[in-house]
């Protein structure tokens, strides 16, 4: 798994908005993360027709997560850190 082309968020909410190389056959573009009020982080994939195109499961969503916070090196994408509690 890979962050690809990590950039500034569109919605100010969130940390930062990428593009992921799932594997070898699959990219996922315009998702965002975004840390809820209870600490955790939740990841979106962008609407079609009014809802979300994705969703993901827990375990990998937790790995999406890591992935982007090491790509991001502890801040958001412009570089205010909004990833501490």
């Amino acid at each position: 798994m890979q962050v690809i082309n990590l950039r500034t968020p569109y919605r100010p909410q969130d940390l930062a908005e990428f593009d992921l190389q799932v594997g070898p056959h699959l990219r996922i573009f315009s998702l965002s993360i975004r840390r809820l009020a209870d600490g955790r982080y939740r990841i979106l994939a962008p609407n079609a027709a009014g809802k979300h195109s994705a969703s993901f499961h827990p375990v990998l969503c937790a790995e999406i997560v890591d992935a982007v916070l090491t790509a991001m090196g502890g801040s958001t994408a412009n570089g205010i850190d909004r990833t501490a509690a």
